[in-house]
């Protein structure tokens, strides 16, 4: 998987300049992900945001057990099907009928896609191996930047200076819920996804222009990838273009339609799409534009879910923003093979 590298930013709500997976406040360039500037236009500084102290995390250079998945069958060829459901419209139920394609096998669909998007990383793996992973990624690059700069020295300290950089912010997008530590993500898009004082924490990154990975832990244990996208990663294209030109083609043609609504006025809050693996996982898309200003995809460990509840947006409701906020993000480091199918994007011709 490649990420942490990028010329452009595209804002949501707001511009700054080129970076490389650069998530340290810059006054003079615009904001990042939780925003820096006041209302007054003030910035907003560094130990304002992230102050819950030095991270403990090391890479040690130890190896990453990365468990190996069990072959996946054939995916099958959607089949055109009609279905009636219960819809809940207002304070009644009423039952509508569909027709359209329908994936006969929906969770192997859905697990093909869930793993290309996740990569090496597994739930259940702790924040110290997932940050491990993600410095990896780093040297990785490094060693490319090493090799392009040969022998000119002032392109070697270049290279150098970029992967200290990079480790330290890192290290930065480490994330400890605790009230205490008074954090500002409380008002941002990934406001709903955690809980203070709850063993939580999260490691994010910019993995590339226009997209933002966000993990969470619970307990210490990865349970969430939550993949945030610009809408200039499919520029021209609405969240209904996007689930039926992309999201279907990775997860399977039939995902389960689904709205949750306010309990006391029956309004609806959010309305998205689920997927489910046969891996265990839960795939869910969320449109954000008009809050956030992205396209978000979750990925979700079923079983942890279980027992801490459902973790879904309030896209419907009254969102109460301070000044200081300005949500960034998106792009996608997935495209398509010659048979339509989602693979690693290829660094030089897709142009990552």
């Amino acid at each position: 998987m490649r990420t942490l590298t990028c010329t452009t930013l595209a804002l949501a709500l707001a511009v700054f300049g080129g970076c490389e997976q650069k998530s340290t406040v810059d006054p003079e360039k615009g904001s990042n992900l939780v925003g820096n500037y006041g209302g007054d236009g003030t910035s907003v500084e560094d130990d304002e945001l992230f102050d819950e102290g030095d991270s403990e995390l090391e890479d040690d250079g130890s190896e990453v057990a990365i468990a190996e998945l069990p072959e996946l069958p054939k995916p099958a060829k959607p089949v055109n099907k009609c279905t009636t459901k219960k819809e809940k419209v207002g304070k009644k139920t009423k039952s509508v009928k569909t027709c359209g394609l329908v994936d006969p096998k929906p969770g192997v669909s859905a697990s093909y896609g869930a793993r290309t998007l996740k990569g090496d990383f597994r739930f259940g793996m702790s924040t110290k191996d997932v940050f491990k992973l993600l410095s990896r990624e780093i040297e990785a690059e490094y060693q490319k930047k090493q090799e392009e700069a040969g022998d000119d020295a002032m392109a070697q300290d270049q290279a150098r200076a970029w992967r200290a950089e990079q480790l330290q912010d890192l290290k930065a997008n480490h994330v400890k819920f605790k009230s205490a530590s008074k954090h500002r993500w409380g008002v941002s898009l990934i406001q709903y996804e955690y809980a203070d004082d709850s063993q939580e924490e999260m490691l994010w990154i910019k993995a590339n222009p226009t997209l933002r990975k966000f993990y969470f832990f619970k307990d210490g244990s990865l349970w969430k990838i939550l993949y945030a996208y610009s809408p200039d990663t499919w520029p021209g294209k609405s969240y209904a273009d996007v689930v039926e030109e992309k999201f279907k083609k990775w997860f399977g043609v039939s995902p389960e339609d689904k709205v949750k609504q306010d309990p006391e006025t029956a309004a609806p809050l959010v309305r998205y799409y689920e997927w489910k693996s046969s891996d265990g996982d839960i795939i869910r898309s969320f449109d954000m534009t008009q809050v956030h200003g992205v396209v978000a995809l979750a990925v979700i460990d079923q079983k942890t879910e279980e027992y801490m509840g459902e973790r879904l947006p309030n896209v419907g409701g009254k969102e109460e923003f301070g000044g200081a906020v300005n949500d960034v993000l998106g792009g996608s480091d997935v495209c398509y093979d010659s048979n339509g199918e989602i693979t690693e994007c290829d660094k030089e011709k897709d142009g990552y």
